[in-house]
């Protein structure tokens, strides 16, 4: 059985959230409870949540919500084509690119790793670190 994570990020305005990882990042809606300002996204395998800090649902704060969410934390996607998704975000979304696309190697034990990465943030504030493998 394999395990995985899926991060659930409490959101400003979930519309506007939803629609940049809709439009710029290529996610799709799952499901969705609109009277919670709840969201399930996926893509290639890869899901997400998103909730509206003003929804009417639980929510687990551990202190104030302020702009931007997300600090000190990044989170680090594999993906099969970097090139096309960095192309998307360009021409739909310029400004939320945190860190250019990169070549860049990094030492893992014994082996040198070597890979294609950018950087977005999103309206929230959170990074999301995409990575293929050269």
């Amino acid at each position: 059985m394999a395990l995985r994570v899926v991060p659930e990020l409490y959101c400003l305005d979930i519309e506007i959230t939803k629609s940049f990882f809709i439009s710029v990042l290529g996610f799709s809606v799952k499901y969705e409870r609109l009277e919670q300002e709840f969201a399930y996204l996926t893509l290639d395998g890869v899901d997400l949540m998103l909730e509206g800090i003003s929804g009417n649902s639980r929510k687990w704060k551990t202190g104030d919500l302020e702009a931007p969410l997300g600090r000190g934390i990044n989170f680090q996607w594999d993906v099969v084509d970097i090139e096309a998704l960095y192309q998307r975000v360009q021409t739909r979304a310029k400004d939320s690119i945190y860190l250019a696309l990169e070549l860049q190697s990094y030492q893992c034990g014994q082996i040198t790793a070597i890979q294609k990465q950018f950087i977005v943030q999103t309206p929230d504030g959170y990074l999301f670190r995409f990575c293929q493998d050269t």
